[in-house]
């Protein structure tokens, strides 16, 4: 017979799914002809999840120069994963484990009223503090 109950909230943060970019694929308002274009199109429109950040670098001959993105020979795309989400889920991930060890308590709680009460033949009442 349980003596002792909490109510939990046990609703966690959702892990951002690991795909970077969800692309559309319908049609384009105009054709893409440059692959500059290409960059400002995936930048925005793509719908990049809460995990990631997008960036885009200069590559090409003296890419270590730091040429302008539209006269780059190409352009490297990178997906980052935000700092925030990181430390986001570090912290769900303790509240959860906290979590875990109170309902761990109270079940040990309860097991140990159950056995005094069972080996004793007394109540045990428990009073509580607003």
């Amino acid at each position: 017979m349980k003596k002792v109950s909490i109510e939990i909230d046990r609703s966690s943060i959702k892990h951002a799914p690991r795909n970077p970019l969800d692309i559309p694929t319908g049609k384009l308002e105009k054709p893409l002809e440059t692959g500059y274009e290409v960059y400002l199109w995936l930048k925005q429109n793509c719908f990049l999840t809460k995990r990631y950040a997008f960036r885009g670098r200069a590559r090409g001959k003296g890419w270590y120069d730091s040429m302008p993105l539209d006269t780059a020979e190409r352009i490297a795309l990178y997906m980052d994963e935000k700092p925030q989400y990181h430390r986001d889920i570090s912290i769900e991930r303790d509240r959860l484990e906290q979590l875990k060890d109170i309902e761990d308590n109270i079940a040990n709680l309860n097991q140990s009223i159950n056995t005094y009460e069972q080996s004793h033949k007394k109540t045990v009442n428990i009073k509580t503090r607003s």
